[in-house]
């Protein structure tokens, strides 16, 4: 952290400690996260993989962004979503593409498949957590080549697993136990989309850093499609809403 010495007219002098620090070459390293998204839900479904995340960007509490795309269509195959704060997602995209770019640079008729990206992906975080420099997102990477689909998460600190489908943020407590109880390899994309939409309003009544304006995108062997932003039909008028407090224990 950078110490700041304040002067004042009486002569003493105060301490102030400035919540960063430099690195080697001169960039200032994430040390708190200041803009920040919410949730990406993934999952597997018939023919391929989909991903669904709001349009949020909360500076501290505040939604102050209503506009942040957080799915990014990674190489030929892969679909990346991210939770965390904004600009080191911005610093994880710059990473990939100069990965990719080098894949392309060999030009032998193969490309970077997802479980390649996930790995490296995972290395990454891991590196950076291993240096107390790290980057402040949980990562979801869906995709699919050659038929095989594929779906993984990782951590901030390099923690990552594979599954049918994952969530990140509050969808990892609130969205994962209505996949484990609805979910089913042979989902058609309508049936898939209606089950991630389901999770999306769960978590607009119960996330407070969620905003009622998502994408959903889809990676198959065809290609990849990113929806524009739409709305849920919301419903508000529930009475544990109107009075949230009424029953709450306590005398505050």
């Amino acid at each position: 952290m950078e110490r700041l010495a304040i002067h004042h007219a009486n002569g003493m002098e105060m301490v102030a400690v400035k919540d960063s620090a430099i690195s080697e070459n001169g960039t200032e390293r994430t040390l708190y996260p200041y803009v920040t998204g919410t949730s990406v839900i993934g999952m597997k479904y018939k023919d391929g993989v989909i991903l669904a995340a709001d349009m949020g960007g909360s500076y501290g509490s505040t939604l102050r962004y209503k506009s942040v795309e957080r799915i990014k269509h990674i190489g030929k195959h892969s679909l990346l979503g991210a939770s965390g704060e904004i600009s080191d997602f911005q610093e994880i995209l710059r990473y990939l593409d100069e990965l990719i770019l080098y894949d392309n640079m060999w030009d032998d008729g193969n490309s970077l498949g997802p479980k390649e990206v996930h790995n490296y992906l995972t290395r990454v975080m891991y590196n950076r957590r291993n240096k107390f420099n790290p980057l402040w997102n949980s990562l979801v990477l869906g995709g699919v080549k050659n038929g095989q689909k594929y779906l993984g998460m990782v951590g901030m600190i390099g923690t990552h697993f594979e599954d049918n489908h994952v969530a990140t943020g509050f969808g990892n407590h609130l969205a994962r136990p209505i996949l484990r109880a609805e979910w089913r390899e042979d989902l058609s994309f309508e049936e898939a989309v209606k089950l991630l939409e389901k999770c999306l309003l769960v978590l607009l009544y119960r996330d407070r850093s969620a905003i009622n304006k998502f994408q959903i995108a889809k990676i198959t062997d065809e290609g990849v499609t990113i929806s524009q932003p739409y709305a849920l039909k919301t419903y508000w008028g529930f009475s544990a809403f109107q009075n949230p407090s009424k029953g709450a224990e306590g005398s505050w």
